[in-house]
């Protein structure tokens, strides 16, 4: 595996095509390593990346501690087989022009503002400096991947946007960088979020959406979980659900011991 640490060197390079891109900010797990493994199994080659972005972070959030694990990132994607991992320079988000995306005044927009601009902003700029045929993404990230999509859809960005299951630990919890914060009692006992979500899906017939939203919520706040949102969408655009809607997002930001874990599930009508 190559490690590129300059733009200019990224973009001196030629990729055999089709190839596919896999940006992360490290300190990989199976999530990670899942979008690794379907690009290495769909495309020519496969470029990663890590880079922590600061534009994504808002003000008493975890940049400065965020986790780091560059020597076994390393060792994982030489195991899988990874073609290159771009490490761009500390100054990759400086200078740039924030991008307004759209879909991003609901669920993890509300409570942090500024989120998706700065994902939006360094995905673009991802995107234009090595211009992957695919850029794989991965659906716990559910808005964050939409809101990627309508962008690139709309600036007519020749890269298709691969969004890829949820990959979960053995109690259902769904795979994230944060969850290394948690102890293996506390990944165990997580794992309530996602058997919440799914009782939900299970009986959206059976009861109205309101009602369905409030049990879950006191299901959730009762096991001990702080609630960010929990929210039942139309899983095409995050608005409110209709008769039209055939696709839905349940979708859930929840804190437990000062770690904040979202996931989702999405039903077809």
């Amino acid at each position: 595996m190559e490690v590129i640490k300059s733009t200019e060197e990224i973009k001196s390079l030629n990729f055999s095509s089709p190839f596919a891109l896999v940006p992360t900010m490290g300190n990989l797990h199976e999530g990670h390593l899942s979008l690794v493994k379907y690009g290495i199994e769909n495309y020519s080659e496969v470029i990663a990346s890590i880079y922590i972005n600061p534009l994504q972070f808002g003000k008493n959030e975890d940049f400065s501690t965020y986790p780091k694990t560059i020597s076994q990132d390393i060792q994982l994607l030489e195991t899988l087989g990874c073609n290159y991992l771009f490490i761009p320079e500390k100054n990759f988000a400086e200078n740039l022009d924030i991008i307004e995306p759209k879909f991003s005044d609901v669920l993890c927009g509300l409570s942090r503002p500024s989120h998706f601009h700065g994902v939006l902003t360094i995905i673009n700029k991802f995107l234009r400096i090595i211009k992957p045929n695919a850029c794989l993404f991965g659906l716990k990230d559910y808005q964050q991947q939409l809101i990627i999509k309508e962008f690139v859809k709309r600036k007519k960005i020749k890269t298709d946007i691969v969004s890829l299951p949820i990959v979960r630990e053995k109690s259902g919890l769904a795979m994230s960088s944060r969850n290394n914060y948690l102890s293996d009692e506390d990944k165990k006992f997580c794992g309530k979020i996602y058997s919440c979500l799914k009782n939900l899906a299970a009986s959206l017939k059976k009861k109205p959406l309101g009602v369905l939203k409030i049990e879950a919520i006191n299901f959730l706040q009762h096991a001990g979980f702080e609630i960010d949102y929990l929210e039942i969408v139309d899983a095409n655009n995050l608005s409110s659900v209709t008769k039209k809607t055939n696709k839905i997002l349940i979708a859930v930001a929840a804190i437990y011991k000062k770690v904040r874990l979202i996931d989702n599930i999405v039903v077809s009508l």
